[in-house]
């Protein structure tokens, strides 16, 4: 995510308030880059058979999308009058996130922004909310974008492993650095780097004490060849379930950047059930990059195994 010139708009039909397009419009006037509005959604009501006969369900299907391309439209006609440009599309999906994935791979956006809410715990371990699917297969860089806006200079926290632990590879650190640095310099923001080196106790008992200073040193390369003030720089002792979040409310921060880890199979590409724990304790948008490959990975998977 070195630059960003496509930027895909999830739009929810209904919804008086459209964070997802405002922020990205944000990004879109600092970096020129074009736009896509996309509404993908799904109703039982209108499958074939369910109420229609399959034409009559086709026909209500079209007209479903043609009132959702033309809700697009107004939203962009608006928009370009702006300066930028727009594009628009409507797709019909069960589930939506995988016409999405189908879309990402078409049209190839740096980009993918949409907004999210609080999700019950079930949600997550079913694996079956569009959100949490995105996060896990979408192959450009996800922005989940809550219900608080930006203000003038926002924070953006990137979490960083310089241990590389976690099957995490050795460049993925770099790469949510640059997207922070990105983000921070489109919105006039600013980067912190945050780690926790919390260490478990070997013996059930007490906790193992880590070197702080030795965790210092190995984000000295990461903090200087990015220009990164080492007071951006947290290093925390404690559990990161408990001192990201206070580190992110510290610094009333907007964005946390953060990268998925692979455990080798499709199946289970995963953001690592630690991050999973942080996505719904955090308040803060989330932007969630994973490693170089994943779109080739993902273009030899078949939508219906996502």
């Amino acid at each position: 995510m070195l630059s960003v010139q496509k930027i895909l708009v999830i739009v929810e039909p209904g919804q008086d308030s459209q964070l997802a397009l405002d922020k990205s419009l944000r990004l879109a006037r600092a970096t020129n880059a074009a736009l896509e509005l996309l509404i993908c959604d799904h109703s039982s009501y209108l499958e074939d058979g369910f109420y229609f006969d399959p034409p009559q369900a086709a026909i209500l299907r079209q007209e479903h999308l043609n009132r959702n391309r033309q809700l697009l439209e107004d939203m962009a006609t608006v928009i370009r009058q702006q300066g930028f440009t727009v594009t628009v599309d409507a797709l019909w999906g069960n589930p939506p996130y995988r016409q999405i994935i189908h879309k990402v791979l078409q049209s190839k956006p740096d980009l993918l922004v949409q907004s999210t809410r609080h999700h019950e715990k079930i949600s997550r371990l079913l694996l079956s909310h569009q959100d949490w699917q995105l996060l896990r297969f979408c192959p450009c860089p996800v922005l989940l974008v809550k219900d608080k806006p930006w203000p003038n200079h926002p924070a953006f926290v990137v979490a960083v492993d310089p241990d590389h632990a976690n099957d995490k590879p050795a460049d993925l650190d770099q790469q949510l650095t640059a997207a922070g640095q990105l983000l921070a310099g489109s919105t006039q923001g600013q980067v912190y780097l945050f780690h926790s080196c919390y260490q478990p106790p070997v013996s059930g008992l007490y906790a193992l004490r880590p070197n702080i200073d030795a965790y210092r040193e190995k984000t000295a390369a990461l903090l200087g060849r990015f220009g990164i003030t080492p007071a951006n720089l947290r290093i925390d002792e404690q559990e990161v379930v408990e001192s990201l979040p206070a580190f992110l409310a510290e610094l009333d921060a907007s964005v946390l950047v953060m990268g998925a880890v692979s455990r080798s199979a499709l199946d289970r590409f995963l953001v690592g059930s630690t991050a999973e724990k942080l996505l719904d304790l955090v308040d803060q948008d989330v932007l969630v990059i994973k490693p170089e490959g994943f779109t080739d990975t993902v273009k030899k998977a078949t939508l219906s195994s996502l």
